[in-house]
């Protein structure tokens, strides 16, 4: 599997406005650290890339809170 991740679905962050590329970026390097936890197992990108946008958004609104 290759580092970048090919989405043919929108997520729902990327429905309701323009995502940035920097945090495009980083959901995109976390799902592939879960790919890679994962034992480089493919079929499951989509359950990476929501568990990563998950994440990274809620660290996200965390920090900005803060």
């Amino acid at each position: 599997m290759s580092r970048t991740v090919e989405m043919n679905s929108t997520s729902p962050i990327q429905q309701n406005a323009p995502m940035s590329e920097a945090l495009r970026e980083r959901i995109e390097q976390r799902a592939y650290e879960l790919y890679e936890a994962r034992g480089s197992e493919p079929g499951h990108e989509l359950e990476d890339w929501t568990k990563a946008e998950s994440e990274i958004l809620q660290q996200t609104k965390l920090h900005r809170a803060a």
